[in-house]
């Protein structure tokens, strides 16, 4: 145990106790929740397809947000550089401002916002795919 005070160190990898397969001669220890699929059988193979196919899709929503923020957000320098001195306008220098202080969190929040949304439903739909087979 650590010190008083100190947190506890918890173990995150690894199969968890409740999801272990019984392989026989444990005296009944480790028994499999229902469904749990056997060392052997067809499932690791769905399985190791399911986790393939479910990076394949996260992989290619990444590029697709990556892309949006790219086609969206990618101009703005160009076009502030296009804008007038802001010698000329005194007020121009505040529109750049608040155009790349303010203007783009919004953007930003939404995409991130659609990227985690996409990103948990596939996760989601493998989890079932991966249950069912």
């Amino acid at each position: 145990m650590g010190a008083p005070g100190t947190p506890r160190r918890e173990v995150v990898t690894g199969t968890p106790r409740a999801a272990r397969v019984d392989h026989g001669g444990h005296g009944g220890q480790g028994h499999a929740r229902p469904g749990a699929v056997r060392a052997g059988e067809e499932g690791p193979a769905v399985a190791s397809l399911a986790l393939r196919a479910l990076i394949r899709r996260q992989l290619r929503l990444g590029l697709l947000a990556f892309g949006l923020l790219v086609v969206l957000l990618g101009p703005l320098p160009l076009v502030l550089t296009a804008r007038p001195d802001t010698g000329v306008r005194p007020g121009s220098a505040l529109i750049v401002w608040a155009v790349l202080g303010v203007a783009v969190y919004p953007a930003l929040v939404v995409i991130g916002r659609w990227y985690v949304v996409r990103a948990e439903r596939n996760e989601r739909d493998t989890a079932d795919l991966a249950e069912r087979a």
